[in-house]
């Protein structure tokens, strides 16, 4: 299954690749941890854009 992360504030989404494993880590935009979003969500977004 894909891992997608995506901004509160500014709305960018990654597609995660390869996720990090180490305790308290996590991909960061706007100086804040990106929450993980289902792929239907991705979709969601990519559509309206």
């Amino acid at each position: 299954m894909e891992k997608f992360v995506r901004c509160e504030k500014c709305g960018a989404m990654v597609k995660v690749l390869i996720d990090c494993t180490c305790d308290n880590c996590g991909i960061k935009c706007c100086n804040e941890t990106m929450k993980e979003i289902s792929e239907e969500d991705a979709k969601k977004y990519l559509e309206n854009k």
